[in-house]
């Protein structure tokens, strides 16, 4: 047999029984291992400073503890917490954000009676609605009976909630 006879009969043959090889090999090979995630100390400290009372503050930076019984509502996307200790709304807006609001009604500044409904808070002190947009920023206690409440910058990060007063 010469050789283009031997390379015509034998490397087909070979060439399928690499692939058939290569297959069987990567098969039987053993799985990639699952990474384990490392634990996050930042994240973990914010939990043990959020766990007593739901929140920590430092400076003008808020964190809130959706793990809390007060904040838990917050899970469900349209809920809200009228959180007076720290003068904010907060509204589950979606599943990856929470809006954060001055919570001091620009009528007469009332920060108890809140509701929402319809895409607005309404202070039921005089039944006045402010809005949650950008601009018109109706100012705490200035006797404006409409417009937007200020609202502070949030991001959500596991189960805390940053908030930037």
């Amino acid at each position: 047999m010469d050789r283009k006879q031997f390379i015509k009969k034998i490397c087909p043959a070979s060439a399928i029984g690499l692939i058939l090889t290569s297959e069987f090999l990567s098969a039987c090979s053993k799985p990639a291992e699952e990474v384990v995630p490392t634990s996050d100390p930042v994240y973990d400290n914010l939990i043990t400073k959020t766990k007593d009372n739901g929140f920590f503050v430092e400076g003008k930076i808020v964190y809130i503890n959706l793990q809390n019984a007060f904040y838990a509502t917050l899970k469900n996307v349209g809920n809200f917490v009228n959180d007076e200790t720290n003068g904010i709304l907060l509204l589950r807006k979606s599943e990856t954000q929470i809006i954060c609001l001055d919570n001091c009604c620009p009528h007469q500044g009332t920060r108890n009676r809140w509701s929402y409904a319809n895409n607005k808070f309404t202070c039921a002190n005089h039944g006045n609605s402010y809005g949650m947009e950008t601009g018109q920023i109706a100012p705490c206690n200035s006797n404006t009976p409409f417009g937007n409440l200020k609202a502070y910058a949030s991001a959500i990060t596991k189960d805390i909630v940053t908030i930037q007063l």
